[in-house]
């Protein structure tokens, strides 16, 4: 019996190819330094493991900018993962949009 290794799938003969274990995920988050729910957002990215980067628009500027053609509406946290845009922090919203269960 062939011993893989994770992330590896048994084909015909022995061989192995590599696949995918989870797509990466696309997270951008904006933030202010002050706000809890910006923390809690982070947190749930940090606590599942998704990369991310982060914005604090207060700091930076072009970020505010960006934020703010992304979307007219204010208020942080503001992300946008995989390409859905979510107006502040829902555990169950951020696992939606990343195809968590």
């Amino acid at each position: 019996m062939q011993n893989l290794s994770f992330g590896e799938v048994n084909k015909p003969f022995g061989q192995a190819v590599m696949v995918a274990a989870k797509p990466t995920a696309t997270v951008e988050i904006y933030v202010t330094s002050w706000c809890p729910y910006c923390k809690q957002a982070i947190k749930f990215l940090k606590d599942n493991r998704i990369p991310y980067v982060v914005y604090d628009i207060e700091k930076d500027s072009a970020a505010a900018k960006r934020r703010d053609r992304l979307s007219p509406r204010q208020g942080v946290p503001f992300a946008v993962i995989n390409g859905t845009k979510i107006y502040g922090f829902s555990a169950q919203a951020y696992s939606e949009a990343l195809g968590l269960k």
